[in-house]
C-alpha cells in the first residue's frame, strides 16, 4: 500500500480508476459532509474569538502604534481585516501576553 502511494504522491504512474454512479455519488457526499462540518467547526470557532481593535491593543499590551506595526510585519501579532477594518484576535494578545509573563 506504501508503495502505491508513493508512486501516486510522485506521480510516476498513471492510474485508471472505475467506481459505479453509485460509488462516485457516496464519495462525493462524504468529501461535501467532511467539509460542511470542518466549515461549521471554524465558524463556531470564529464566533467565540473576540476581535479588539488597535487602541484596545495598544491599552492592553501598553505599547504604541509603531511597536503594533512591526508586530504585524514580523508576524508576531498579525492584523485581521474584518471589512475594511483592521482588528486583532484576543487568543493572539493572550499569547503575546502569556510569553510576557513567563519572561
Amino acid at each position: 500500500m506504501n508503495d502505491l502511494l508513493s508512486i501516486i504522491k510522485n506521480k510516476d504512474a498513471t492510474i485508471k480508476l472505475e467506481m459505479s454512479d453509485e460509488d462516485l455519488l457516496d464519495f462525493s457526499n462524504d468529501l461535501i459532509n467532511r467539509a460542511k462540518h470542518e466549515l461549521s467547526f471554524e465558524i463556531a470557532e470564529a464566533r467565540k474569538e473576540r476581535y479588539l481593535t488597535k487602541e484596545e491593543v495598544r491599552q492592553i499590551c501598553g505599547v504604541c502604534d509603531t511597536t503594533l506595526w512591526h508586530w504585524n510585519k514580523k508576524g508576531y501579532l498579525k492584523t485581521v481585516k474584518i471589512g475594511n477594518k483592521v482588528r486583532y484576535r484576543m487568543s493572539d494578545i493572550r499569547k503575546i501576553l502569556g510569553e510576557r509573563d513567563a519572561k
